[in-house]
């Protein structure tokens, strides 16, 4: 066998067995593995109990009426239709979208209504979207300024500024099991 062609399997050959390696490295489960903590299966079971209710999202970006925070990631234009009056570039958009803290102002927000309707619709629990791909938090916290607490945004005033408490406290007063969506990554 030519030196070359030689080269050529060793390296093929090399590139399999890490291959090979590689994809045995990943622990994937048979299947769905029962939480072993009596406090988390019961949680587990209550939950899968509850068959129908509340994911709700809501943010800056329901201003602009737009897929959450989404039309942030330039690789998601496609379907994110970002509106040329948001913005003419990629930058000035993201600029515009995270001026949106400085105008949201949500006085109408009443979150006893929102637990009327989920009851009466028969849902038994919420989640919510505590903070999305965007970063802006709709609690209060001090790791960053980016939230509804901020200063910079109109609704730090008010007396239920503290959205996702005042969700919680509200659908818990009416029974409902609550859930934090939390994303990591903004």
């Amino acid at each position: 066998m030519p030196a070359r062609q030689k080269t050529k399997v060793i390296v093929l050959s090399s590139f399999l067995i890490t291959a090979k390696l590689l994809s045995q490295a990943h622990n994937v489960s048979e299947g769905y593995q029962k939480p072993v903590d009596p406090v988390v299966a019961k949680n587990v079971e209550e939950w899968q109990d509850l068959k129908f209710g509340l994911f709700m999202h809501w943010g800056t970006y329901s201003q602009w009426g737009i897929v959450e925070s989404w039309s942030l990631c330039p690789e998601d234009e496609s379907w994110t239709q970002r509106k040329p009056e948001h913005g003419k570039s990629y930058y000035e958009y993201v600029k515009n979208y995270e001026n949106l803290q400085t105008s949201f102002n949500p006085v109408r927000f009443n979150p006893q209504k929102w637990a009327d309707a989920t009851k009466k619709a028969g849902m038994k629990y919420v989640v919510f979207t505590t903070k999305h791909h965007d970063g802006f938090a709709m609690f209060d916290t001090k790791q960053s300024d980016y939230k509804i607490t901020s200063a910079k945004t109109p609704f730090s005033k008010n007396p239920k500024a503290d959205i996702t408490k005042e969700i919680f406290s509200t659908f818990r007063k009416e029974g409902f099991k609550i859930g934090a969506y939390f994303s990591k990554p903004d």
